[in-house]
């Protein structure tokens, strides 16, 4: 099992944060620098998205839920290669205090497949340093 915290923080406002995590067109693939430009959204609504999203990179896909109400957006897997079902990703935006934005992650989520394994592995050694860069990148790719 894989279950990694951090926080990461950024001078962009939480609406333009909030915005760019809840994005399902194609600016998606601009703003989250590993995610494939293949993800395709397979269902929509007013709070909820399924969405098929993978890194061809490692040949690694997973089509997950992702519902959210201000300030929290939880990503649940329902199927993927490389995580078991019921997993989850959960992202808060709050206000900085001195402005901009500060983003919480808390990823909890079970390893399939080599593949998955070698990556949940890698988030776990790295107590998440390695996903908040990730989302770091992200951060710094919002605009306004």
């Amino acid at each position: 099992m894989a279950k990694v915290s951090y926080t990461v923080t950024t001078d962009r406002d939480p609406k333009a944060v909030w915005d760019a995590l809840t994005e399902f067109g194609p600016r998606r693939a601009e703003l989250w620098p590993d995610l494939s430009p293949s993800f395709k959204v397979l269902e929509r609504g007013d709070s909820w998205a399924v969405v098929r999203e993978s890194t061809d990179s490692l040949g690694i896909y997973a089509v997950e839920r992702y519902e959210w109400t201000e300030p929290v957006i939880t990503a649940t897997v329902q199927q993927s290669n490389a995580a078991q079902p019921g997993g989850t990703w959960r992202m808060e935006v709050l206000p900085g205090r001195t402005g901009g934005s500060v983003v919480k992650v808390a990823m909890d989520r079970r390893a399939k497949g080599f593949v998955g394994h070698l990556v949940h592995g890698l988030f776990q050694v790295t107590n998440g340093r390695l996903l908040a860069a990730r989302t770091q990148r992200m951060l710094s790719n919002i605009r306004g």
